[in-house]
């Protein structure tokens, strides 16, 4: 293979999701009560926060009262079992809104057998609860609809009456989508694929992983550029592995 045939990057998969909000004590409460993630690193302005069933990490920054609420289009996903589970997810959210400070709870219609609600919590983000139920019914692979090894239960996450068995995914914006897969493909060694049927596959993941980051294609006029603080972190194998990676890209056409 010769090595422009080659990905400039290869990496060991997309570890971590970084994510910005205004306060970490209004924010971190609220994963954690309504998502089942964890602490498992805390910094000054900055905490690591895992969900029990998935490797991925999430870096959860404070930044004040000054940072705008974040797009609908930049948002994270955890998923559950089924449909009821999402229903059951909303009537939750809206009792805890008042209470959690949650900014906004909406239910979105179905759209290709994906069926979820959505919420805003104090610091500015998009979350969705979503179920692939009727995907998985209509043919999507189980190990893609229900990507966990094991399941939450009960014990867990007790009297909310929905599991988030995962935390499945997050979202980008793209200009030009052309030309970003190609820079996921040949340039990060991405896969880029989707779980419907569609002319323009968007979700980004390593071939080696389930995660996976949704690139959605907006005009120009109507994109809206994050903080470095919102990002996400791609892992390799060694310092010098790093550093073939950069010169690649700095020298790939």
């Amino acid at each position: 293979m010769s090595d422009l045939a080659k990905p400039a990057v290869e990496s060991l998969g997309i570890v971590k999701g970084h994510y910005e909000c205004n306060y970490l004590d209004q924010t971190v409460p609220v994963l954690s009560e309504l998502l089942a993630f964890e602490v498992v690193e805390r910094g000054t302005r900055q905490m690591t926060m895992k969900h029990p069933n998935t490797d991925w990490l999430l870096v959860v920054h404070e930044s004040g009262p000054d940072v705008p609420d974040k797009p609908f289009r930049n948002h994270y996903g955890v998923r559950v079992k089924n449909n009821e589970q999402v229903d059951r997810a909303y009537e939750y959210l809206m009792a805890k809104k008042e209470p959690l400070g949650l900014k906004k709870v909406v239910m979105r219609n179905e759209r290709a057998g994906s069926y979820s609600v959505f919420f805003v919590e104090p610091g500015g983000n998009y979350w969705e609860i979503e179920s692939y139920e009727h995907r998985h019914q209509a043919g999507l692979t189980h190990d893609v609809a229900y990507p966990w090894k094991q399941e939450l239960n009960e014990e867990q996450f007790p009297g909310r009456g929905y599991l988030p068995h995962g935390f499945t995914h997050g979202t980008i914006e793209c200009n030009d989508w052309a030309s970003s897969v190609r820079f996921y493909k040949e340039g990060l060694g991405m896969d880029v694929i989707t779980h419907v049927q569609t002319t323009k596959p968007h979700n980004i993941k390593h071939p080696d992983n389930t995660w996976y980051v949704v690139s959605l294609e907006v005009p120009e006029k109507n994109r809206k550029y994050l903080t470095p603080l919102q990002r996400f972190t791609i892992a390799m194998a060694s310092e010098d592995k790093l550093k073939e990676a950069r010169d690649a890209l700095n020298t790939r056409p």
